[in-house]
């Protein structure tokens, strides 16, 4: 594919020429860089056909993204990106197709330039002789991201820039090391029995690595490992179609996922001191009943900075017709009340911190005993041979971190 991506380079050099669209050549150094532009876009649209997904190719075009001088740009985004950009979705091109372009908003608002790739463009790389083997992912510019508050308006949060410190660096170093193990992990993905929902993203095979992302502004908040195709498949499907190699059955293992349960209702009695209660901690009214509600209200209670004055999204369906809201509320507050006092202060960003850092740490020492894990939030997936190792490591971190006992549960189909 190499071979013909570099002809497809000089051809569009070539085009460019011919209409007129570059007076100038351009210098080596610039020359390399649109070529590798050009690479890009190729792959990403040839994956995105492969997928046989009906989302369009998202690609940037704003200036504080393309000359950003931060850690998070990309080495090929610059001005050789929107030529290439501009070239491939010229009209006399017409190797991609622009589907929406970008705008932004005066409320902060934007949406990006979205493409999509013609036949001609999957004609001139030899589309159908490709296979996922073909592509090689590059690295991430920086796995360790810092986002600011959530915007109350847009409801999107901005990356900070940072200066390396000795707890970034360990951070860092921790989440290339998940980065080795999950590059070089015997993972399979069955084909798909069915085409991918229109609004489901679809699962790349070469996204195997993670970036661990932070919350307003602060190293104590937030955490969670992100981006692994894994992560975005839809639950049936990940145990349809995920496999991971063991020693037993190289060719792949059906998936079993080893869950904390009720964690952070459980982190914030420790961080009280307190053990936490036996039983179901979501069983308000002790029968039970609207549990996945309930379970929405206590974690929405340990995330708001301030007071619950409306339902958090697809929860007062969870509840019979006509419940009042604050009424609820106080149900909840009179169950848990030694942590009440916790309820509207923001913990549960600190609370997810000390989630991370557990997960983290189960994830090394099953990576440490030959165990392949994929984290997925507060869980991590192993073949359903490792699950009891899975158990063990898990209850084995949060005994270092929480210093109790985990409520664990095993999920598998």
């Amino acid at each position: 594919m190499l071979r013909t991506l570099k002809g497809l380079a000089v051809h569009l050099e070539t085009t460019e020429a011919r209409l007129g669209l570059r007076q100038r050549s351009r210098k080596p150094d610039d020359r390399a860089k649109f070529h590798i532009a050009i690479e890009a876009f190729a792959c990403n649209l040839a994956a995105l056909a492969l997928t046989r997904s009906p989302l369009p190719l998202a690609v940037p075009r704003r200036s504080g993204v393309m000359w950003s001088a931060t850690r998070y740009r990309p080495e090929v985004y610059g001005q050789h990106f929107l030529d290439a950009l501009d070239l491939m979705t010229h009209p006399e091109v017409g190797l991609a197709k622009i589907i929406t372009r970008g705008f932004r908003l005066e409320d902060g608002r934007r949406r990006q330039t979205t493409i999509r790739p013609t036949q001609a463009l999957l004609d001139a790389i030899d589309f159908v002789t490709i296979d996922w083997g073909a592509f090689e992912r590059q690295e991430d510019p920086e796995v360790l991201i810092l986002r600011g508050p959530k915007d109350r308006k847009t409801g999107q949060s901005n990356v900070l820039d940072y200066k390396d410190t000795a707890t970034t660096r360990k951070l860092r170093k921790q989440v290339q090391t998940i980065n080795r193990y999950l590059t070089a992990a015997p993972l399979f993905l069955l084909p798909a029995s069915s085409p991918t929902p229109s609004e489901t993203l679809p699962a790349d095979p070469t996204r195997r690595t993670v970036r661990r992302i932070f919350n307003n502004g602060l190293w104590t908040e937030g955490g969670r490992l992100f981006d692994g195709f894994w992560e975005i498949m839809p639950r049936q499907e990940r145990f349809e179609r995920l496999r991971i190699g063991t020693a037993g059955c190289p060719e792949g293992e059906p998936i079993a996922n080893v869950d904390f349960g009720q964690l952070f209702a459980s982190l914030a009695y420790r961080q009280c001191d307190l053990l936490t209660p036996e039983g179901d901690l979501y069983a308000i009214w002790g029968d039970g009943s609207h549990r996945d509600g309930f379970k929405r209200l206590l974690n929405a209670l340990l995330f708001a900075r301030g007071p619950l004055t409306r339902w958090p999204q697809d929860t007062s369906s969870c509840f019979p017709k006509g419940t009042k809201l604050q009424a609820v509320l106080a149900d909840i507050r009179h169950h848990h009340a030694p942590i009440a006092h916790l309820f509207g202060t923001g913990i549960g960003f600190s609370l997810m911190a000390i989630e991370s850092a557990i997960l983290i740490d189960a994830l090394l020492r099953l990576f440490a005993s030959g165990v392949t894990a994929l984290p997925l939030h507060d869980s991590v997936l192993v073949a359903q041979s490792n699950e009891e190792a899975a158990r063990e490591a898990m209850q084995a971190s949060h005994a270092t971190y929480a210093r109790s006992c985990a409520k664990l549960r095993i999920d598998k189909v």
